[in-house]
């Protein structure tokens, strides 16, 4: 399993308008084959800041399936968001491989 994290800056005036858009946004990519789930989460420690810091993980079943995305998916995704917002935010990317998963145990 791989995931793809995106780590997004954005600014704190348009949150609510970018939350907005990245719902469907999230959701197309999950329509992608080998896109399994995706978890949103919020930076806790930007949320006094000028800017809001997200933190997406999209889990894939395989590495050619991230290489299809970025192929034949990924320009369009990207300057979607580009053409949306401008340079109200900025997104860094980066791959990851599950080495091991740990069951959480109950008492």
């Amino acid at each position: 399993m791989l995931i793809y994290e995106v780590n997004l800056t954005v600014d704190a005036a348009i949150v609510e308008a970018f939350m907005g858009w990245l719902k469907p946004h999230v959701e197309e990519l999950l329509g992608f084959e080998g896109f399994l789930k995706a978890k949103v989460s919020l930076d806790i420690e930007s949320q006094k800041a000028e800017h809001r810091t997200l933190v997406v993980h999209y889990y894939l079943a395989s590495e050619d399936h991230y290489h299809n995305y970025i192929r034949d998916h990924a320009p369009r995704m990207r300057q979607d968001g580009i053409d949306r917002f401008g340079n109200q935010f900025t997104a860094t990317r980066r791959v990851l491989t599950v080495l091991n998963n740990y069951p959480v145990e109950s008492d």
